[in-house]
């Protein structure tokens, strides 16, 4: 079984960060400071495409 190097030299470390922590952190600003009422769905889309660009790239990438 192939090991995991969780550091910043794995190139799939360092994109899931790249997208998915932005995406993240955007849902939450989204979250604390829209006034809409679905605020939720909206976090949550933003999220799910995040992390289907990490899994789209990294499909890819292999």
């Amino acid at each position: 079984m192939k090991e995991f190097e969780l550091s910043f030299r794995n190139p799939e470390v360092k994109m899931y960060v790249m997208l998915v922590a932005p995406s993240f952190l955007f849902a939450l600003l989204i979250i604390l400071f829209s006034n809409a009422d679905s605020k939720n769905i909206y976090a949550a889309s933003i999220q799910a495409v995040g992390l289907a660009g990490y899994y789209v790239w990294r499909m890819f990438h292999r």
